[in-house]
């Protein structure tokens, strides 16, 4: 894989203003957060955006400067972390995203909405 650098600026640029978004969601009361269930899919879509970014770009950089092939979302945390692309605080911050992703994506448990807002 070639190394794109503007291709990373752009999923940075994403990254940020999903941040943002979540963060301005974040503002909100438990209370409100319960009144509207459209809310409840917003959460949802943004903590999958970030975190399908933050592998994305963890990816594309292992792959391109590396040459190394992650076998699952979690294999790319660890790469990047033994790659020294991330530093062991944020490693164990991250730990558990690719499955946290998978849970997102595919719907393989129901977070209760305390969780999700405990994670905003």
């Amino acid at each position: 894989m070639v190394y794109r650098k503007e291709s990373l600026i752009r999923r940075l640029e994403k990254l940020k203003e999903y941040r943002r978004d979540l963060l301005d969601l974040g503002e909100l009361s438990f209370e409100d957060y319960m009144k509207t269930r459209w809310l409840h899919y917003s959460v949802e879509r943004l903590l999958f955006l970030i975190a399908e970014s933050i592998l994305d770009i963890f990816d594309h950089i292992l792959a391109s400067k590396f040459q190394v092939i992650s076998d699952s979302y979690e294999d790319i945390i660890r790469n990047a972390y033994s790659k020294g692309i991330i530093d062991k605080e944020l490693f164990e911050m991250l730990k558990g995203l690719g499955a946290f992703r998978n849970v997102l994506a595919h719907e393989y448990l129901e977070l209760s909405h305390e969780e999700f807002t405990r994670i905003i």
